[in-house]
């Protein structure tokens, strides 16, 4: 896992460590208008490029798991 300072990371790193399936799918939006902000930015990097796309997977992921987590559950079982 690359570990520079984007601009996005942290947004990115709250979604991934959430863990109130009431508060995951704010985190992952967050996440993900960070790294569109970051795209309509300055010309981006191999590596943040390579970066982001493996950023935008992992978010895809908490997304659809935030949807099937029903309100009020501890989480997936």
């Amino acid at each position: 896992m690359n570990t520079r300072p984007y601009p996005w990371r942290t947004a990115f790193l709250c979604a991934v460590f959430e863990t109130d399936p009431a508060k995951m799918s704010a985190r992952v939006s967050k996440a993900t208008k960070a790294i569109d902000a970051r795209l309509a930015g300055p010309q981006l990097d191999a590596a943040e490029c390579r970066a982001i796309e493996d950023a935008r997977r992992g978010l895809a992921t908490l997304g659809a798991e935030a949807v099937s987590v029903p309100a009020g559950s501890k989480g997936p079982l």
